[in-house]
């Protein structure tokens, strides 16, 4: 990934495009610019641009987490951003 943070990202590439598809994405390996492999996978939605947003969730111990990632049109993803979420009593 690039040094450009995902408001950037999405501020560039995903502001103001339209959808033209959504689904799910199994894991695909692809290789990044700095040489290491990723596995992006989860819910997305893709602009016209040949850009996607997707989101997955995870529980790390006890922490659950979501995750969002923005791919280019090569999948490769160019900026990512995860969150703690908190939990909440039912």
């Amino acid at each position: 990934m690039n040094s450009m943070t995902f408001d950037q990202a999405f501020q560039t590439y995903i502001l103001n495009q339209k959808v033209i598809a959504w689904g799910f994405q199994h894991e695909i390996k692809v290789l990044l610019p700095n040489g290491y492999s990723a596995y992006p996978s989860g819910y997305f939605t893709e602009y016209e641009n040949g850009y996607k947003m997707i989101a997955s969730g995870a529980s790390l111990h006890k922490t659950n987490i979501q995750e969002a990632m923005i791919l280019n049109p090569d999948g490769v993803p160019i900026a990512r951003d995860t969150e703690d979420t908190i939990p909440c009593d039912y």
